[in-house]
């Protein structure tokens, strides 16, 4: 039933929404590569930012619009198989519990606290970390809600203060580029963040705060188009601005300077000391702010899926005690055991939002089911890879693939995938019956 009379849409809503969406996408791993990248861009640094605003800021935002036209990304994912999205996602929310919440605590801490207190006990404060985010997701309606109107801010008006002040004042003169290409080199670095993931797994949470706020139809969506752009506003002015001081500083920091190292450095020239602290303060909250909206988004799902048998009070408090245990093993150990599954997951989720762009004009299931079944079988093989075991022959047809080395290596199995699905489709039983599942 339609609302009689729609909800008028205020500024208000839009703007917070907005910015606990950023707070979700933006983690303490987003304040590290812009830089990194700028450094290697050097004179080229503009080119270079282009490449990496459009992979780390256009399609994780690019995936949010699409999933809101959708409605949801069932919608999509039925085209493959009824039961692909609580297989898919509900691994994904795993790996979240076991991989990206834990690191959030890690680099949080290790980076973020004791940056200034360098003998602050690490596992007190990983569970201290832990306690708060559960404090703030704890309320499933008001998650969300508490991030933008609380944290979110605090962080922002941090960050753009130091960017905006190496714009105005350089930090040096950049030196010539140290990579071939800085625009594919920056829009590979922008892409491996995996944020277009996080587009998939926070959608329902995202979708939710918008229809509590009463927004339906083309309210919801003038709401997330809105809430969308202003994602995308902050996460470039910051990314912008970090590559850029990157870049001015390549024709003085040493070429084998870290990611972490080369971060303080320019925030350390822009602000002094008490901009070190301004930093520090900004990871701690970057880190927080995402572990909450990803602890929302587990509960939520679990409760969902499970109808409810695993209510979202239980799983919201079961889970910062296992990224806790896990947390517990620091930074380096997490990214070194778990960094491969993310290569597992990203080129599905890649799959999916092309899928979702260019549905209207796929002709039948099959190649939705294509697509995304020989991009599952390229990516376990991957992964398989990453952690170095031995494959034999599939390792050669592995490195001969077109863009493999390049990171792009699902792109050709996937279409291949997806012409045969077009192609067998028809002829198969569940092709007869029907050609298409509507969205």
């Amino acid at each position: 039933m339609k609302d009689a009379v729609p909800k008028k849409i205020k500024a208000a809503d839009v703007l917070f929404i907005g910015l606990a969406f950023f707070a979700t996408y933006f983690g303490a791993g987003n304040l590290i590569f812009p830089p990194m990248l700028g450094l290697q861009s050097g004179t080229k640094w503009f080119s270079g930012m282009i490449g990496m605003l459009a992979s780390g800021v256009g399609l994780p935002v690019l995936a949010l619009l699409i999933l809101g036209y959708a409605g949801s990304v069932q919608n999509i994912t039925n085209h493959v198989n009824k039961k692909f999205y609580t297989l898919f996602i509900g691994l994904m929310m795993i790996l979240c519990c076991c991989v990206s919440i834990p690191r959030t605590a890690a680099v949080g801490i290790e980076m973020g606290l004791q940056g200034v207190w360098s003998k602050a006990p690490y596992k007190l404060f990983v569970v201290i970390y832990f306690v708060i985010a559960f404090l703030f997701a704890k309320d499933r309606g008001s998650a969300l809600d508490k991030v933008g109107k609380i944290l979110t801010p605090v962080m922002t008006v941090i960050l753009v203060v130091l960017v905006i002040k190496g714009i105005a004042d350089p930090l040096g003169k950049p030196a010539e580029p140290s990579v071939e290409s800085p625009a594919l080199s920056s829009f590979l670095g922008g892409y491996s963040t995996g944020d277009a993931l996080v587009s998939f797994l926070m959608t329902a949470v995202f979708f939710s705060s918008i229809r509590q706020k009463g927004y339906r139809g083309k309210q919801f969506q003038k709401v997330n188009v809105g809430a969308g752009l202003i994602t995308a506003a902050c996460l470039a002015v910051i990314y912008g601005g970090l590559y850029f001081m990157g870049a001015s500083v390549s024709g003085t920091a040493k070429a084998d300077i870290g990611n972490a190292a080369l971060l303080l450095l320019v925030i350390r020239k822009s602000g002094g000391q008490i901009a070190i602290y301004g930093l520090c303060i900004s990871v701690v909250l970057a880190c927080l702010t995402t572990a909450i909206g990803q602890i929302t988004a587990v509960a939520d799902f679990f409760d969902q899926e499970t109808n409810r048998r695993l209510p979202y009070k239980y799983v919201v408090l079961v889970v910062p005690i296992v990224t806790i245990f896990v947390a517990s093993f620091g930074l380096d150990s997490i990214v070194t055991y778990t960094a491969p599954w993310f290569g597992f997951a990203y080129p599905i989720a890649m799959v999916l939002m092309l899928l979702g762009i260019f549905g209207k004009f796929v002709p039948n299931d099959g190649g939705y089911k294509g697509a995304v079944y020989v991009t599952v079988v390229y990516s376990f093989f991957y992964l398989l890879s990453s952690y170095g075991l031995k494959l034999g022959i599939i390792d050669k047809v592995l490195n001969e693939i077109p863009l493999y080395s390049l990171g792009f290596g699902w792109v050709v199995p996937a279409a291949v995938g997806f012409v045969l699905g077009l192609l067998i489709y028809p002829h198969t039983k569940s092709g007869k019956a029907g050609t298409s599942i509507e969205a």
